[in-house]
């Protein structure tokens, strides 16, 4: 059983947990690894990554908790439902790597040939990336992302679901057209008809920055439209300031999510004009759209985000843009993957929709 793996494998010393301060078993399909205190101090945060990366795409979870409430000189580490734990030295990689397979093994998993070099090689470029060695950097973020497994490049989010195609009652983050501000909210008022455009203090909304009258829905090639008598500026703007009108003419996206428009002045000049959807209805479910990597694919997803921003800095674009798009494909709820595709775009078009993808996701559902 799981006692004989450990007394086989000399790196791992089972210890019986104290009946009162026993850490709580970790689930049957788990692997919980103890990061607080002092085993924080051992390498708690690497083998964290280490048996994240080697779990690989099994279907064990590998999790964490801040203390066990037990400080041997190791870190503490509970594979599935055991009744003992292992205590382990992660003070370096190699000792880490070992220390994750050897604890994967005692759940019963078997490390997928090619994890272990690709994360040795994720780590070395983090660290010649905070030494400022470009090149290395970019060398061993390359390796690592050469020796990864197919498994592993596999997606591991589901893909962003369309938001309804409908205006009323929703909410847009977004700037001040021609970009003076940022950060305001366009609501619909709730006589329906009128828009206002403002910049949210923490309680209640601040003054109108633009407002929209008489806004009526249609539609273009399939897509909601917006079009509405705008004033610019409204109430609260500065003493003295002329007042501007026109006509406003939004065009919401294929997936609801962004919208694009432009605001025709009256000497013909078109102003654009971009949002992000915010929620639907006056309410908003304190939870956010995207989503952070999963633990076991965050090292994968971090590769070639990593590795994106460093050949952007050299000014190879294109690649830069490659490495965005693998991102999103394996995470695409993660802003990583967009905020990157937005500053390596190919194109003003692409760069905005990217840049919108990142504001609806650090939006709230």
């Amino acid at each position: 059983g799981i006692s004989m793996l450990f007394v086989a494998a000399p790196l791992f010393r089972p210890t019986a947990a104290p009946a009162l301060r026993s850490p709580p078993p970790a689930a049957a399909d788990s692997l919980r690894v103890c990061n607080g205190g002092q085993c924080g101090q051992f390498g708690g945060s690497l083998l964290l990554d280490a048996a994240s990366a080697l779990a690989g795409a099994s279907p064990i979870a590998v999790t964490t908790q801040n203390c066990c409430g037990e400080c041997p000189d190791g870190v503490i580490v509970r594979p599935c439902s055991a009744s003992s734990y292992l205590t382990v030295d992660a003070s370096s990689l190699q000792l880490a790597l070992d220390a994750a397979a050897g604890a994967l093994d005692a759940a019963g998993v078997s490390v997928e040939p090619g994890l272990r070099e690709a994360f040795g090689h994720h780590h070395a470029a983090k660290v010649e990336e905070e030494r400022a060695d470009v090149a290395s950097a970019l060398s061993e973020y390359s390796a690592a992302i050469g020796a990864m497994p197919a498994s592993v490049l596999q997606p591991w989010q589901p893909p962003l679901e369309p938001e309804p195609l409908l205006w009323p009652g929703t909410a847009w983050l977004c700037d001040q057209p021609g970009g003076a501000l940022r950060g305001l909210v366009l609501r619909e008022d709730k006589e329906g008809a009128d828009w206002t455009l403002t910049r949210p203090p923490p309680n209640k909304p601040g003054p109108a920055v633009l407002r929209l009258h008489s806004a009526s829905a249609g539609e273009e090639g399939g897509r909601p439209t917006l079009r509405a008598e705008y004033v610019l500026p409204a109430e609260g703007a500065v003493e003295g300031a002329a007042a501007e009108s026109g006509i406003a003419e939004l065009v919401m996206a294929d997936d609801g999510r962004s919208f694009e428009g432009t605001l025709c002045g009256p000497g013909g000049e078109a102003r654009l004009w971009r949002g992000a959807r915010l929620g639907v209805g006056t309410g908003m479910r304190r939870k956010r759209r995207g989503a952070k990597p999963p633990q076991k694919a965050a090292w994968v997803h971090d590769s070639y985000t990593r590795r994106g921003r460093l050949l952007l800095a050299a000014g190879d674009e294109a690649a830069a843009r490659a490495d965005a798009l693998a991102a999103i494909r394996l995470c695409p709820r993660a802003a990583d993957g967009w905020s990157l595709l937005a500053d390596a775009a190919e194109s003003e078009g692409e760069a905005a929709a990217a840049a919108a993808e990142v504001e609806w996701l650090q939006g709230w559902a």
